[in-house]
């Protein structure tokens, strides 16, 4: 009997994840699965049936739509079980705001029903086509609803107006369906997959490499050549392609290896056919390869859209959403004070997704990381991501610069008049040794908007909503059906002091997550994790418990101790003891050598 070959195109992780678990269970098939969402999981449909010999595809919702369009192969989509739209009102019962459930009629008709025979009194609205998404969700946030119930293209709109949402993943009785309905359909028809060669000739320069892409974004011609840095390079141009395509941006930088790739965008028209040529210049690095201290991104990347990460966040819900929405559009700078683990790079990047300047790429600089020599690099270096206009540059955790520093920074700032030629946000972790000098020139001087965070123990009245947003993007990831905590667990999560905020409260969910298999998160399972996290060290704020000194000593031995506990709270890092201490190496070597 022949086997029939289905290739998988899933828009989110959990989906996947089931799949697999499907498809061993299951003969006489073989399933090719890939995650993309959208023109996402288009790219790579198109690149794998280039390859590969497949009888039908299966997809769900708006990706599977665009697959039908765009490709000559059946494509089954998988349907939306009552089942897996009353889990998901089940998990929105615990949110404490007011939600509603947005979709298509595929979802919309079944929610009706359940609603009929459950007695629900649910808040139903239907999108007839993809033109009714994003008004329909305006006006719910304009009628204070804070919680959509919706599929992947509900899910990321509500992203981009701040709105929150519960994803209704496909269940494995929704998606057995859909492999049965595949297995039926290949055995009855035969399907035959049309293939395409164009060839295509190009003048280019030594110093520049370039792509050109046909109308259904297949790669038509290429100067890169087999070498390993040309092929990471490929690898990223294709990986970001749907992206680049649909934005209305014309230049992009992305780094690479030890360089940054500057990318530029034309479209040409041939025949009534568009094609798009991406032309790629490098430049070296500010730092070495690996160096963490300035990152880059742009507004498309995933770190700001992907649907697992992105459109569930604690930033959407409370006072701190209020700030967000109304700073962002200007180009004032920002200052963001708060714990650490409080979500402040999280703020940040929201403020330049909505900001001004969010069709450019943005910069974020990472203080801890600055040394003497990096620092008067970036000052003085014509590569220096301080040299922009019209950007978005965060200067992270900006109390980690020594009195020296901070000093040649305002001069920068003032000299330069980079607070008007580029949006800056800074970021500043409180309450810390010289965080409220800093803060009063930023504010004061700098005329900085101030974005405070809450600790996450002074935001107890948003536990249940975050926990909730949470629960729903892990369910996403692994796959999962949970609802929720049960009343228990709830306080146990509740009443936890949660020394490092949300980075710890995320973490921990995620472990209760992994470790439960029924529809609640059980007391049981929370007391468990929370006694692990009482046996681990507490690191709210660094060095915040260095040992006693013995000030009846001489103030030569006084300064000798100081260095000695810096230097261990540094791990025998002299670069950043000296940093911390104000002084150079030299003097720090020095002072080592007098008292050894």
């Amino acid at each position: 009997m022949k086997t029939i070959n289905i290739l998988a195109i899933a828009p989110y992780e959990g989906m996947a994840e089931t799949l697999s678990m499907l498809a061993k269970e299951r003969e006489g098939i073989c399933i090719t699965i890939r995650t993309g969402n959208l023109l996402e999981g288009l790219e790579a449909a198109r690149t794998l049936i280039a390859r590969n010999e497949y009888d039908i595809i299966i997809s769900r919702g708006g990706t599977a739509e665009l697959l039908r369009k765009e490709l000559n192969l059946l494509v089954i989509d998988v349907p939306l079980s009552v089942y897996d739209i009353l889990r998901s009102i089940k998990m929105a019962e615990n949110y404490a705001g007011k939600y509603a459930i947005a979709g298509f009629p595929g979802i919309t008709n079944n929610a009706h029903i359940l609603c009929d025979l459950l007695q629900l009194e649910l808040d139903i609205f239907t999108f007839q086509n993809e033109e009714d998404v994003l008004p329909i969700l305006q006006q719910l946030k304009a009628r204070s609803y804070s919680l959509v119930i919706c599929d992947m293209i509900g899910s990321l709109t509500a992203q981009t107006i701040g709105l929150n949402s519960i994803f209704i993943p496909s269940g494995s009785e929704s998606l057995n369906t859909a492999i049965d309905d595949a297995v039926t359909i290949v055995n009855s028809s035969l399907n035959i997959h049309k293939q395409r060669e164009i060839l295509k000739s190009a003048l280019t320069n030594d110093n520049e490499s370039v792509l050109i892409f046909d109308p259904y974004n297949n790669i038509w011609f290429s100067n890169l050549t087999n070498s390993q840095s040309d092929a990471r390079l490929s690898d990223m141009i294709q990986s970001s392609f749907s992206s680049f395509s649909k934005s209305k941006q014309q230049s992009f930088e992305r780094q690479l290896d030890d360089c940054i790739c500057h990318i530029t965008k034309q479209s040409i028209h041939y025949e009534d056919e568009n094609y798009t040529l991406l032309r790629i210049t490098r430049k070296k690095m500010l730092f070495e390869e690996n160096d963490k201290t300035i990152s880059i991104y742009n507004d498309y990347e995933e770190t700001f859209s992907h649907p697992n990460t992105a459109f569930n966040s604690s930033v959407f819900v409370g006072s701190v959403h209020t700030l967000v929405d109304k700073y962002a559009p200007a180009s004032f700078p920002v200052l963001i004070t708060g714990e650490i683990g409080t979500g402040k790079e999280k703020a940040a990047a929201l403020l330049y997704k909505y900001g001004p300047f969010h069709n450019r790429p943005y910069y974020v600089i990472d203080c801890n990381l600055l040394s003497e020599r990096k620092w008067n690099t970036l000052l003085k270096n014509e590569n220096s991501p301080l040299n922009n206009i019209n950007t978005t540059i965060h200067m992270k955790d900006v109390g980690k610069l020594s009195n020296s520093e901070l000093s040649k920074l305002y001069t920068y700032i003032e000299d330069t008049n980079l607070a008007k030629r580029n949006r800056l946000i800074f970021s500043l972790i409180t309450p810390d040794t010289n965080a409220e000098n800093i803060k009063n020139y930023l504010t004061n001087r700098l005329s900085c908007l101030l974005l405070p965070i809450e600790s996450l123990r002074n935001r107890s009245e948003d536990i249940s909503s975050i926990a909730t947003l949470y629960i729903n993007q892990m369910n996403s990831l692994l796959g999962k059906q949970i609802v929720g905590l049960d009343a228990e667990a709830f306080k146990l999560i509740k009443n936890f002091h949660w020394p490092n905020n949300l980075d710890q409260f995320h973490r921990v969910l995620r472990e209760l997550t992994v470790l439960t298999d029924t529809s609640y998160i059980t007391a049981d399972t929370v007391d468990m994790v929370l006694k692990q996290e009482n046996e681990i060290p507490k690191f709210t704020q660094p060095h915040s418990a260095s040992p006693q000194l013995d000030l009846t000593q001489t103030l030569d031995k006084i300064t000798c101790d100081i260095v000695r506990i810096v230097l261990s709270e540094e791990n025998m890092n002299k670069e950043k003891t000296a940093k911390r201490l104000g002084i150079s190496r030299s003097t720090l070597w020095r002072m080592l050598k007098n008292h050894k």
